[in-house]
């Protein structure tokens, strides 16, 4: 039990191993996926921020569809309007 731990030989070399050409597309195509989700996560925070923010302190605003759409459509900007809140709080 436990023999296989400890190798007598040495390992191979392996610095001219690479990527097949599919695997790197398929590293790209995942990596543009997570940033494509991580943005949409953003637009959404970021849209429910809008809202939340013209509804007023406790709600008395109420809000309509079109103040929706122009929520997501700002949204967009995402990481401006992020820092614009940053800028407001702490003034």
């Amino acid at each position: 039990m436990g023999q296989n731990l400890s190798l007598q030989e040495p390992f191979a070399d392996t610095s001219g191993v690479v990527w097949s050409a599919i695997d790197r597309e398929a590293f790209l195509f995942l990596g543009l996926f997570w940033l494509g989700s991580l943005y949409g996560i953003a637009m959404i925070a970021c849209a429910c921020s809008l809202l939340k923010r013209w509804s007023g302190k406790h709600g008395e605003r109420g809000t309509s569809f079109l103040s929706v759409l122009a929520a997501f459509l700002l949204a967009t900007g995402w990481p401006v309007i992020f820092a614009y809140f940053l800028l407001q709080k702490r003034s």
